[in-house]
């Protein structure tokens, strides 16, 4: 079977299931505005890039439209690149897209025969996720007329696609009955069975950090650093357990960006705001930058506790990593979490906006190896629901019929 993926970038949430289509026999073609820096190579399948033919001009659109008009140049870019693999003779059985900003807009009316299925992630709304609770429940008219007009682009491909999929139930929570009722929730699925294994191998932890049994490591993990993900909250928290205890060593991976969400106000990052304000020891915080799939996964095998918090919004793939691997965790007690972690069970959970009491608990984890072990034994089983090998399962199913 021909099959088109179609995403902003390469590979992001098709990182597993791309290559076990190819594997299993299947033509694939995917298509990309950019390759993510991390990004695998592609074998045994065409990547093909797709560029945007000019700049978007902000200045002449009504703020609400300026996010449509980026997504309706990248539909318009992808457009022009499947045409090109339509006059070479390759039309698509299937085209899977990660629909919302642009890269699948228009490949209905390039391929008008071919099934649709769509990636959904997010569907904006003032109230009740992540809009309201940064805001302590103000959300301004203004923001609220934004809000809706950013669900114009998911809203249009939605109707062109046969089926609908998104990776929590959470998150299905979020989008109007009308596309729940053709929405499936299927995880992108984690390498289970490699992660499970890790805390009995303990690779070597990456280089640039000190090797000593006294030392005993807590981790934070994020793809930027940003108030979506808890970072202040989690700062606070890494420094009053570093004045605890003098045993203690923070690794923090990820990069000084803001990947969802807005910058300070004051222009510093927020890197450097906890590096100057909040008196972390310098010679117990090690700021990792954004580290490659192995030193992250070796990281997370020498974790005493790891600490995640989010808002409720999009559940990160690296706290299911996390519970793959057996990490005892502390994390926030928001939605998207309590659909994957049980406090007292798999977890503590902690109020996402109580940096004390996320510090007790990683404190009575890294003192009572017992109980912690125990939580993370527990975390390692639930992560099994989640593991790749039974997303692959579903997505034959979806895409034929097996």
């Amino acid at each position: 079977m021909r099959l088109l993926f179609s995403h902003s970038n390469y590979p992001s949430q098709f990182r597993r299931l791309v290559p076990a289509l190819q594997k299993a026999g299947h033509e694939v073609v995917f298509l990309c505005r950019q390759k993510e820096w991390h990004a695998p190579p592609s074998k045994g399948f065409r990547l093909l890039p797709y560029k945007i033919h000019r700049a978007s001009k902000p200045e002449f659109l009504h703020p609400y439209l300026r996010r449509f008009e980026d997504v309706v140049l990248a539909g318009q870019a992808a457009f022009r690149a499947a045409t090109r693999l339509k006059s070479e003779g390759w039309i698509p059985d299937v085209i899977v897209s990660h629909i919302g900003f642009g890269s699948g807009l228009y490949l209905s009316d390039c391929f008008p025969e071919a099934r649709r299925i769509g990636c959904a992630e997010w569907y904006y709304r003032p109230f009740g996720s992540d809009v309201d609770f940064l805001r302590k429940g103000i959300v301004s008219d203004d923001r609220k007329m934004r809000l809706r007009t950013w669900n114009a682009q998911l809203l249009l491909e939605a109707e062109s696609c046969d089926l609908l999929v998104t990776p929590t139930k959470w998150q299905w929570k979020q989008f109007p009955e009308e596309l729940q009722s053709r929405m499936r929730i299927v995880h992108e699925g984690i390498d289970f069975e490699g992660l499970s294994l890790l805390r009995a191998r303990r690779p070597n932890l990456p280089a640039s950090l000190p090797t000593s049994e006294q030392i005993e490591w807590v981790t934070y993990v994020s793809r930027g650093f940003e108030e979506y993900r808890g970072f202040p909250q989690a700062m606070q928290a890494l420094h009053l357990l570093q004045e605890r205890r003098s045993s203690i060593h923070v690794a923090i991976a990820g990069a000084d960006v803001v990947a969802y969400g807005s910058p300070r106000s004051d222009g510093r990052t927020w890197q450097q705001w906890a590096q100057q304000d909040l008196g972390l020891d310098s010679s117990r915080t090690h700021w990792l930058g954004s580290l490659q799939e192995n030193e992250y996964q070796a990281l997370l095998s020498h974790s005493r506790a790891h600490l995640y918090l989010t808002i409720p919004f999009v559940l990160s793939w690296s706290l299911l990593e996390a519970m793959a691997v057996g990490c005892p965790i502390v994390a926030s007690s928001t939605p998207p979490v309590q659909e994957v972690l049980i406090d007292g069970e798999n977890a503590l959970l902690k109020d996402f906006w109580d940096p004390l009491a996320q510090a007790d608990a990683l404190e009575e984890l890294v003192k009572s190896s017992d109980y912690s072990n125990h939580l993370g034994a527990n975390a390692s089983e639930a992560a099994k629901k989640y593991a790749f090998k039974d997303s692959l399962k579903t997505w034959n199913s979806m895409l034929f019929g097996q």
